[in-house]
């Protein structure tokens, strides 16, 4: 009868065999339990998120359509009074100042040839307060002059934007109103050479920002 006995290198051979058998199955088992692992999860969520931009909105009371002055045959010394009511209707509740500013006017030569127009003689004041409405000052308070008596024509250079507005009212709340008063002068020391003279197309502009 024959027998083999395994020499020294095939029993390594063997035994490396058996190692890797060995490390193959130990690395198929961490395989299977990272894919195992891997299949249990929890989520959550939160949705129906949305972002809308806030509103900075005036309005006042004149219509649209009339004008705060429509003055004819003044003499030097007249005084002319207009009320309007300034509303703040926008969502953002902490705007910063309303400014009021004067946005331009056309001046009128009268006959004489000196003559230049009238702005530089009207005296403008302009009070904020409360009670007035658009053409009835009747029962109008006046908190604040936010323009001491100055002519329409410094008035526009120096006060010809939002920046260089005047005014003290800080809207706290959407629906929030302020009276205006303003009163015009036709400065008693106006030249004779103004006399049929005018100013048209006054603007003043009342603004927020946010």
């Amino acid at each position: 009868m024959h027998s083999t006995t395994a020499t020294a290198p095939d029993r390594h051979r063997t035994s490396a065999v058996a190692l890797a058998a060995l490390l193959g199955l130990a690395l198929v088992a961490a395989m299977i339990t990272r894919t195992s692992q891997a299949a249990f999860s929890a989520t959550t969520d939160n949705t129906g998120n949305y972002f809308n931009g806030g509103t900075v909105t005036l309005t006042d009371d004149d219509g649209g359509v009339s004008a705060l002055f429509a003055v004819d045959a003044m003499e030097p010394g007249d005084t002319v009074t207009g009320c309007i009511q300034v509303s703040y209707d926008g969502t953002i509740t902490t705007p910063s100042a309303v400014k009021v500013y004067g946005a331009g006017y056309t001046n009128v030569a009268g006959a004489d040839a000196a003559s230049v127009g009238l702005s530089d003689h009207l005296v403008v004041t302009i009070e904020e307060g409360t009670g007035a409405v658009f053409n009835d000052c009747s029962a109008f308070t006046s908190t604040a002059t936010v323009l001491a008596a100055t002519d329409l024509t410094s008035f526009n250079t120096a006060n010809a934007d939002y920046a260089t507005g005047v005014g003290s009212w800080t809207p706290t709340a959407t629906g929030e109103t302020r009276a205006y008063r303003v009163t015009v002068e036709l400065a008693a020391t106006t030249p004779d050479a103004e006399e049929g003279a005018g100013t048209t197309d006054v603007a003043f502009v009342w603004e927020v920002q946010s």
